[in-house]
């Protein structure tokens, strides 16, 4: 009978541990919501999450973008050597793809753009194109150049031939009026139908190249592939020392978790932490299940000594 009391006394003891602990962990949780008898609250409720929801995604929010995801940190682990190299062969099977790519140039940018982007991107580069060509076509010295180019061609061409003497004789004394004459017409000309001329040029070699396969842009060109490359890495070093501080602040991420952490069902949190903390708060009701026993045995022991 004895033996019966002592053993008794520790197993009563760690199952009201275990049931103690087990309950303690469960009032983290539930109830999800304040209870209510009558118009009198029922202590403990809502459990001790759901009432501290707000302030505990506050400071989660607080603690992750201050600690695990602020600029130092983030700027460390994306200039890392590692990283760097995971950035440098993605930008090589990049660029490899777009080499061996038969996708027309257009193709490949409607994946990114908007059709309607893309024509209007084209209509302003070829307006700025022709205006571009036209200023330089509107100076006056084109034409001079030009007829000084005609007049020197004849004047070659004249030099060969049996009346060449007098032909240049001539020519030479013409040579000023007939310049200027030449000159004249021909900036006159250009005036007129440049622009007209220009634009069918220009517009029918932007849309040459829009229907050019991408991979004839590089084709056997390795330096300009490898200027890419570096263009590239440098934008990246430059955008992240530069600008992360920015990108962060302007992204708020202490918000964003606040946020997700708040909109979260109390259930579905139940769910994350108990998957995350499982083994620890299972060993915390084996805990308490030890520590009643000791505190049963040790009672017994006492009342036997007594």
């Amino acid at each position: 009978m004895l033996i019966i009391k002592l053993i008794l006394g520790p197993i009563v003891g760690g199952v009201i541990g275990g049931i103690t602990n087990k309950i303690a962990i469960k009032m983290l949780f539930s109830p999800y919501e304040a209870k209510y008898i009558g118009k009198m609250h029922v202590p403990f409720t809502p459990g001790i999450i759901p009432k501290e929801k707000s302030r505990i995604a506050r400071a989660v929010g607080e603690a992750v973008s201050r600690n695990l995801l602020d600029a130092e940190t983030m700027s460390q682990t994306l200039l890392s050597d590692d990283m760097m190299k995971k950035v440098s062969d993605r930008l090589d099977g990049v660029l490899y793809g777009i080499c061996n790519s038969q996708q027309s140039i257009r193709e490949f940018a409607v994946r990114y753009l908007d059709e309607k982007e893309i024509d209007i991107a084209s209509e302003k580069l070829e307006q700025r194109i022709c205006h571009a060509i036209c200023n330089k076509l509107s100076d006056e010295a084109i034409g001079e150049n030009i007829a000084d180019v005609a007049i020197r061609h004849v004047q070659d061409k004249l030099s060969g031939s049996i009346l060449g003497g007098i032909g240049s004789v001539v020519l030479e004394t013409m040579k000023d009026s007939a310049k200027r004459l030449l000159a004249d017409n021909i900036n006159e000309m250009l005036r007129k139908n440049a622009p007209e001329m220009v634009e069918n040029m220009v517009k029918g070699e932007l849309h040459g190249l829009q229907d050019k396969p991408i991979s004839e842009l590089f084709a056997t060109n390795a330096e300009t592939l490898a200027r890419i490359k570096e263009v590239c890495m440098k934008i990246y070093k430059s955008l992240i020392t530069n600008n992360l501080p920015k990108i962060l602040e302007t992204i708020n991420i202490q918000k964003i978790i606040e946020d997700r952490l708040n909109a979260m069902d109390m259930a579905e949190t139940e769910r994350l932490i108990i998957s995350i903390m499982d083994k620890e708060l299972k060993a915390l009701v084996w805990f308490g299940v030890a520590l009643g026993f000791v505190m049963g045995f040790l009672t017994d022991l006492m009342f036997l000594v007594g």
